[in-house]
């Protein structure tokens, strides 16, 4: 597989996505952006979480208020844009069905991951996240399972502070 050819797909999907979400919703004022994968690095999805729905969802539990910031399944704008990646996700699920041994299917996995975190420095160097204030986060993940890079991802795509608030709340879930 030419990971820099996904990366491009990736990259090009993620834009049209977001900038979807941003149309779609002119008014809001957005404080983060996520791709997020599955266990088996098949499938790849957008997500962008407003300012009002993170303060609503701290505002009714105030208790798991990093939890909300991190965690793109809560967000208010979780896979809305995935139709920009069904190409990209039918070519991984090609590619994943070719793969004959768990080696080359951990290899593959972290190869798409990567690629994932990849395309949101990409983007974020580019300036394309611009919108968000410093309490803007970016984020990668995995949905229904983990990777000890998580905490990598996040120190690679944001500022140190938050970085380190996502760290410490990985580390304070034991």
């Amino acid at each position: 597989m030419d990971f820099d050819d996904l990366r491009s797909k990736i990259e090009q999907a993620a834009s049209e996505a977001f900038l979807a979400v941003r149309r779609k919703f002119p008014s809001q004022i957005f404080c983060g952006y996520a791709l997020y994968s599955d266990p088996d690095a098949v499938t790849v999805a957008p997500a962008v979480n407003s300012v009002g729905h993170l303060q609503k969802m701290i505002g009714d539990d105030p208790g798991d208020a990093v939890y909300y910031r991190w965690s793109p399944g809560e967000w208010d704008h979780e896979f809305e844009g995935a139709e920009y990646f069904k190409d990209i996700s039918i070519l991984l699920n090609n590619e994943a069905k070719k793969l004959d041994s768990e080696a080359k299917r951990e290899a593959f996995r972290e190869r798409v991951y990567e690629s994932c975190v990849a395309v949101l420095e990409s983007m974020k160097s580019k300036g394309f996240f611009s919108d968000m204030d410093e309490t803007g986060v970016l984020v990668f993940t995995i949905s229904d399972g983990e990777s000890d890079l998580e905490s990598d991802w996040i120190a690679r795509l944001n500022r140190r502070e938050l970085a380190e608030e996502f760290r410490n709340w990985i580390v304070s879930l034991g």
